[in-house]
């Protein structure tokens, strides 16, 4: 949490304060109002907080509720009841303690996917790479939605005693119907969910999750029913437009933007690039032969998200927080494909950790450490020779060697977090 209000900076997104603010108002006057730069909203009133520019409308009708009710209701507990009064320190703590929620079900996913080592050293990833750190302090409906997910995936793999069945899929469409009031791509909830069900054919189930999703969903429609309908279908309409022009580019932005914020403050890392790449290629190497249901339940969200991301803007027009919910199936595949090298040794497999993880972490080592930049290549060279060196001795010590490197990559994720400030511009939010 150290300068979590600082970094990421004041400004990274203009977002943080959309949820806050309609949280507010919604709560003291029973109408949201915040900021939004849709057209669709013509009465508007031009305010300036901390020098920055807000276009403040009223209704609010472009998002679902859930987030501006949880975080407004933290700003109001905090004191903060005018939009002037929002701290980035009141409600970024919110994100942050989701996140804990997550750290805890992405190993306990992993646990009950695969086994205890999968599980803490998934763990440890997602508790430490600095992408997912910065991008988990960030006051914005992803961090929300991941832990729903994480949540409702672990909940349907659980197995437990026949009482806990007969509530386990109330409770599983409770978890999608709070995802659907999240924001609009959390219907990649009940869409796997369903998909799984449906492959079962546990129909009275399904019927189940479809029915409370479906009501969780109208509540959207029905606010812009109440307040103004025709208002809402301008919205919708925009918000279509706004995001589904262009050509599909989902590849393409994956690889050239992994970043916390907008495309012109990307933060390089390369355990998201490897995560990526081991989820695109998972459907030809991650085999679980006990259970092959959890093998693909781990892989149906993350493709059936970025599916319907791409049917509504294609790719084209995503922020680096819009793959928040991915980042904790990506942390498990890579502790997997970890474990897997580390059971059974291989160079090829260990080069590719190599070029695209060690590169990183050496990039962020030099990073804190600007006097050694000029030997890195004499830094890579030496744990190059290591790593194949490595492959001459016995099994044991190649075992050794990979926990090592392992090892030496976490310690230098924490001592970027530690030392943010360092390699990522931090500006605090201003006092009024």
């Amino acid at each position: 949490m150290l300068d979590y209000d600082k970094i990421p900076p004041f400004g990274e997104t203009k977002d943080e304060f959309i949820y806050p603010w309609a949280g507010i108002s919604l709560l003291q006057t029973g109408v949201p109002a915040t900021w939004s730069d849709f057209t669709s909203y013509t009465q508007y009133q031009q305010v300036t907080f901390w020098g920055e520019n807000f276009r403040i409308i009223s209704p609010w009708l472009d998002k679902p509720p859930l987030y501006a009710l949880i975080t407004g209701s933290a700003a109001i507990l905090a004191g903060q009841n005018n939009f002037g009064e929002v701290r980035l320190s009141t409600i970024r703590l919110v994100p942050i303690f989701l996140s804990f929620l997550s750290i805890i079900l992405v190993g306990l996913l992993a646990l009950i996917i695969f086994n205890p080592a999968v599980a803490v050293i998934a763990s440890l990833i997602y508790a430490t790479i600095p992408t997912i750190v910065m991008g988990n302090r960030l006051s914005l409906t992803e961090n929300l939605l991941t832990p729903i997910s994480l949540l409702a995936v672990w909940l349907f793999l659980l197995k437990k005693e026949e009482k806990w069945q007969k509530i386990k899929f109330y409770l599983l469409g409770l978890l999608c119907g709070l995802a659907v009031i999240t924001k609009q791509t959390g219907v990649a909830l009940p869409v796997t969910i369903l998909i799984f069900l449906a492959i079962e054919k546990q129909w009275r189930s399904a019927v189940i999750v479809l029915l409370i999703s479906i009501v969780f969903g109208l509540m959207s429609p029905f606010m812009g029913f109440y307040y103004d309908w025709r208002l809402y279908l301008n919205v919708m309409k925009e918000l279509h437009w706004a995001h589904g022009l262009g050509f599909p580019e989902t590849i393409s932005t994956l690889v050239r933007f992994p970043g916390i914020g907008h495309k012109e403050r990307i933060f390089l890392d390369g355990s998201i690039l490897t995560g990526f790449i081991l989820l695109f290629s998972a459907p030809f190497w991650l085999k679980i032969h006990n259970d092959h249901k959890k093998s693909l339940l781990i892989l149906t969200f993350p493709f059936t998200y970025l599916t319907i991301m791409t049917l509504i803007d294609g790719g084209q027009t995503w922020y680096g927080w819009y793959l928040f919910p991915l980042f904790p199936f990506i942390s498990i595949l890579i502790a997997k494909a970890f474990y897997d090298l580390w059971q059974k040794p291989d160079l090829l497999k260990s080069l590719f950790f190599y070029l695209i993880l060690g590169s990183s972490t050496v990039r962020f080592f030099l990073l804190l450490t600007p006097q050694l930049t000029k030997t890195w290549q004499w830094i890579l060279g030496l744990l190059l020779l290591i790593l194949i060196g490595g492959f001459i001795l016995k099994n044991r010590y190649q075992r050794i060697i990979l926990v090592i490197f392992l090892a030496i990559f976490l310690i230098v994720n924490i001592l970027v977090v530690i030392n943010l400030n360092q390699i990522y511009p931090g500006y605090p939010q201003p006092l009024q």
